[in-house]
């Protein structure tokens, strides 16, 4: 940690970007993470060529930092935040082969540690979880308060929703520690739930009703769930509003690995995995140049869904058997 940290302390501009498909954990860490950076007197960029999920938008307008627009001038770090996979980094090739240096912040187990500077801990809960010790660390050494409640509100969300409000078997004792720590900050941490996960609109509950139309059992342990180009049109809702489906297929008694198939565009297949109790997906997933965690990975297959389909399945059999 002590490389990193001094890479943020001494460091005066920096562009910071996640995952394509961003969601709780890369919103929540990239907003948390920018505000103590502008805390600092740095300059600071987000770089995100996906759109904000609708539920996450009120996390980006109290972070007030400013989107990248257009070249970057001038010598920068880009720091990649809750990213595994170079390849997935969501923003310009411009933008990652200009920097100085690339910062890597996470905790997938899949990361390959692609940046000049590393710091991916597999065993955290979430990226979030991992800024906000690292701020605490630096706090500790500039004597600052830099957690102030709003980033903790973002670094809350991300933790929330990455361990599935503490529900799923990530959530350790630094997840609580953490939790117990933000809350004494300050945070209105209901009106945080309400965003997350009780501020759907209509249109994307009709979205829900037609994947679990296409929802099915292979076997006992297997299910899988469908979302296609057709159902986002016809409901007009965004493709990256389905945090959370996947879920439904997942807590299904005695399903063991759950699948979503969302057709992204033609031939544009992304792939989430789930498993309960003992698969490993990330293996699963990497079979398709994809990964992740053991209990939430994914990957992209440039096919129909029901190709990519056939082979997914094949691969989970596979996995199950052994």
């Amino acid at each position: 940690m002590i490389k990193l940290i001094d890479k943020l302390l001494n460091g005066e501009c920096f562009v910071v970007t996640s995952h394509c498909n961003p969601d709780g954990d890369s919103i929540g860490s990239i907003t948390g993470l920018c505000m103590a950076l502008m805390k600092l007197k740095k300059k600071v960029f987000i770089a995100m060529d996906d759109a904000v999920p609708s539920n996450l938008e009120f996390l980006m307008k109290p972070s007030k930092v400013a989107a990248l627009e257009g070249d970057m001038s001038g010598e920068y770090s880009l720091i990649a935040l809750d990213c595994g996979d170079y390849k997935r980094l969501c923003c310009r090739e411009d933008i990652k082969t200009g920097a100085s240096s690339i910062i890597n912040i996470d905790h997938h187990v899949s990361n390959d540690c692609f940046g000049d500077v590393n710091y991916v801990d597999k065993e955290a809960s979430s990226t979030s979880e991992i800024v906000y010790y690292i701020l605490k660390q630096i706090s500790k050494e500039k004597k600052l308060d830099i957690i102030d409640a709003d980033i903790a509100s973002s670094l809350y969300t991300g933790l929330i929703t990455d361990t599935g409000n503490f529900m799923y078997s990530n959530a350790g004792a630094d997840s609580f520690n953490m939790a117990c720590e933000i809350i004494k900050i300050g945070i209105d941490k209901d009106s945080i739930v309400k965003n997350l996960f009780q501020n759907n609109s209509f249109s994307r509950m009709k979205l829900l009703g037609d994947a679990l139309n296409t929802l099915s059992l292979h076997g006992d342990n297997i299910a899988t769930i469908e979302l296609t180009q057709e159902m986002f049109r016809r409901h007009n809702v965004e493709s990256n509003s389905t945090e959370g489906i996947i879920n439904y297929a997942r807590d299904i008694e005695n399903v063991e690995i759950a699948a979503l198939f969302k057709e992204k565009a033609e031939n544009d297949i992304r792939v989430s995995l789930r498993s309960k109790e003992y698969a490993d997906v990330n293996v699963i997933a990497q079979k398709f140049g994809g990964g992740g965690h053991v209990r939430a990975a994914g990957c992209t297959i440039a096919d129909t869904i029901e190709n990519a389909k056939h082979l997914v399945l094949s691969e989970i059999k596979k996995a199950l058997k052994r």
